[in-house]
């Protein structure tokens, strides 16, 4: 696997599982609408928040560079 993708996947999985449990919590209190909108607005607050402190790291680098990863691996199946 790629040193860059280690990496990225290093810090993002942390927020795919807060993500996840929190919007599981939300979900079962407040409902699948409410709780799409206003986890996904917390945790793109937490993620800006962790990122520029911790990681020292600004933009959106990390995302696009796994959504670039995601697209070139479903061509090649997709050509198979």
């Amino acid at each position: 696997m790629d040193s860059i993708l280690k990496t990225t996947l290093k810090r993002q999985v942390p927020y795919l599982i807060g993500g996840t449990i929190t919007g599981a919590i939300m979900t079962y209190y407040y409902g699948f609408l409410f709780a799409i909108v206003v986890n996904s607005i917390i945790w793109f607050i937490v993620s800006m928040i962790v990122n520029r402190y911790l990681w020292h790291y600004f933009g959106f680098g990390d995302e696009m560079y796994l959504f670039r990863k995601y697209i070139i691996n479903r061509r090649r199946t997709n050509d198979l």
